[in-house]
C-alpha cells in the first residue's frame, strides 16, 4: 500500500480537532497530562490575586469578566469562582471557553469561543501550545515543512516560505539538521484574543523558549494516559509543542516571567496560617512543584494589559 504524506500541521490539526480528533474523546484532559492547575490551589489563589489586582485597576465594573480559555476540565475557573468572596461573586462573570464538551454536571457557562468583547481577565493556562503550527527541518539549504504518515513516520516536505518563513527568520533561526515549531499562529491567535480586550488584561501561561535557548530539535511531543509517547497523529493522544514567549511578549506592551517569579509576585508564599502544620507542609510542596524550574516552574507567563496599568 501506498504511504500517504500529510503536512505535519494538517494532521496534528485533524488529529486534536477533527470531527473524530482528540479533543471530541469526552475525556478529562487530567486523565493524560497533569499540570499546574492540579496541584492544590497554589495557581487559583494567585490568580485571584491577579483578578483582584485587575479588578482594582479598572475601579470595581458592575460587571468583571473571567475567562478561562482553553479550560480542559473548568478547574481553575471553577476554584478561582469559589475562592472569590460574595461581593466580587455578584459582579463576576465566568466563562470557560474550550471546544471539548463541558464537564459532566458543570454549572458556568461553557462556549466554544471567546466572548466578543472582554472587561476583566482572559487567562489561557496551556492554550496556546495546543494551536498546531508547521513543524519545519533545515536541510543545508531551506527550512522544510516536515510531512507525516499516519503511523508517524516523516519526511522533508516543501520549503517553508512567506509570513512563516519570516518568522522563522526572526524568531528562531535554524542550523543543518536543526528543527522548530514556526510560532507565527500562535501569535496571531494571541493577537486576536488582545483585540477581544475593551480593557483588562490578558494572560498566558506555557511551556515554552526563548530566541538564546532554543531547542536545536524542536519541542513537539504527545501524551496519553499520563505519559509522554511518540507523536502520532491518529488521535489517540494530545499533541503539544512548547510556545515562543519573547515572540508572543513582543506583541503588545507587557510582562514576561517566569512562574515562580509571578507566584513570589502574586503573594503565593505570604498565605495566612491553614490551620495545622500538615496543611501547611502540603501548601509548602505545592509552591515547590509549582516553582521548580525542572517542572512547572518551567512555565512562562505573559501579561499583556489593556487600558490600565498592571504590574506583575
Amino acid at each position: 500500500m501506498r504511504t500517504q504524506w500529510v503536512d505535519w500541521e494538517e494532521a496534528w490539526r485533524d488529529a486534536l480537532y477533527g470531527s473524530s480528533g482528540f479533543v471530541h474523546t469526552g475525556e478529562a484532559p487530567v486523565l493524560h497530562f497533569r499540570t499546574s492547575v492540579h496541584v492544590g490551589t497554589v495557581l487559583a489563589d494567585a490568580l485571584a490575586e491577579l483578578l483582584d489586582r485587575t479588578d482594582h485597576a479598572l475601579g470595581r465594573p458592575q460587571v468583571l469578566d473571567l475567562v478561562d480559555l482553553g479550560a480542559g476540565g473548568g478547574e481553575l475557573l471553577s476554584a478561582m469562582v469559589d475562592i472569590a468572596g460574595a461581593p466580587l461573586r455578584r459582579r463576576l462573570r465566568p466563562s470557560a471557553v474550550d471546544l471539548r464538551p463541558a464537564p459532566t454536571q458543570w454549572q458556568l457557562p461553557w462556549l466554544a469561543q471567546l466572548p466578543e468583547r472582554v472587561t476583566g481577565l482572559v487567562i489561557a493556562h496551556e492554550w496556546l501550545d495546543a494551536i498546531p503550527c508547521p513543524v519545519v527541518q533545515h536541510d543545508g539549504n531551506d527550512a522544510r515543512r516536515m510531512e507525516v504518515s499516519a503511523d508517524g513516520t516523516e519526511r522533508l516536505g516543501v520549503a517553508l516560505s512567506g509570513p512563516g518563513l519570516a518568522w522563522l527568520r526572526r524568531w528562531w533561526p535554524l542550523a543543518d539538521g536543526e528543527r522548530a515549531e514556526v510560532g507565527l499562529h500562535r501569535d496571531r491567535a494571541w493577537q486576536q484574543v488582545l483585540r477581544h480586550m475593551d480593557a483588562g488584561a490578558a494572560l498566558a501561561v506555557d511551556y515554552g523558549h526563548l530566541r538564546t535557548e532554543r531547542p536545536c530539535a524542536g519541542t513537539l511531543a504527545a501524551y496519553r494516559h499520563g505519559r509522554q509517547v511518540r507523536p502520532v497523529p491518529d488521535a489517540s493522544c494530545d499533541l503539544t509543542a512548547h510556545v515562543s514567549l519573547d515572540s508572543l511578549a513582543a506583541l503588545a506592551p507587557g510582562v514576561h516571567t517566569t512562574q515562580a517569579e509571578a507566584l513570589d509576585n502574586l503573594g503565593a508564599r505570604e498565605q495566612p496560617q491553614l490551620g495545622s502544620w500538615l496543611r501547611q507542609a502540603v501548601r509548602t510542596g505545592q509552591i515547590a512543584e509549582l516553582t521548580d524550574p525542572a517542572g512547572f516552574g518551567g512555565f512562562g507567563w505573559v501579561l499583556h494589559p489593556t487600558n490600565i496599568d498592571l504590574p506583575l
